[in-house]
């Protein structure tokens, strides 16, 4: 899928319309969400409305094992991300 797309482009995914974790399917509210298995490609960015609400947003990133390592090392980068651990 790498070569239908320049590397420099920044394509975004999903609505803010959509309530996430407002759903209910008899198993409990949701903790996380996730876009599903199809359309993965390296550097898709699929948002959220964040599940702590006032404004937040969830991303989930798509990145090659090695972009994801660079960004984990990147003390800047890792400086202005905040993570929530809510499955433990």
């Amino acid at each position: 899928m790498d070569l239908f797309f320049d590397p420099y482009t920044v394509m975004m995914g999903s609505s803010p319309r959509f309530n996430m974790y407002g759903n209910e399917f008899g198993m409990g509210k949701a903790l996380a969400v996730r876009s599903g298995y199809a359309n993965k490609f390296d550097g898709k960015v699929t948002s959220y409305p964040g599940h702590e609400g006032e404004g937040s947003i969830d991303l989930e990133v798509c990145l090659s094992p090695d972009k994801m390592t660079a960004l984990k090392i990147d003390e800047e980068f890792m400086s202005l991300t905040s993570m929530s651990n809510l499955l433990f």
